[in-house]
């Protein structure tokens, strides 16, 4: 079964949706609905990644894809993309994640 999270960044405005799904032993598809542009263009390029891409932030294509201006630094959508991944892929517990809802960064100043 898919594992799906929801981007939510009111400072943007965009909504995004991230679905993981195990495609085989070492790969997930990943599928990412969004009203931003650029991050429709990074679903284009990230269709699908290895066990070594969610386990590794150095050559991972979830972060590779996302450089050259495509995403700006502070875009949360690769983070989301770690996590739907991580969820499908058992390495975060999936009753746990749903149960807690969500993480969050706060702007307390």
């Amino acid at each position: 079964m898919a594992s799906r999270v929801k981007v939510v960044t009111p400072i943007c405005s965009h909504e995004t949706w991230v679905t993981a799904e195990m495609d085989g032993d070492d790969r997930l598809r990943v599928r990412i609905e969004s009203d931003c542009a650029n991050v429709r263009n990074y679903a284009e390029r990230l269709r699908s990644v290895t066990m070594d891409d969610i386990n590794e932030q150095r050559g991972s294509r979830i972060l590779t894809e996302a450089q050259d201006g495509i995403l700006t630094p502070t875009c949360l959508v690769p983070t989301a993309v770690f996590n739907a991944c991580w969820v499908e892929a058992g390495m975060i517990s999936k009753r746990l994640a749903v149960k807690e809802g969500s993480v969050a960064i706060q702007f307390v100043d």
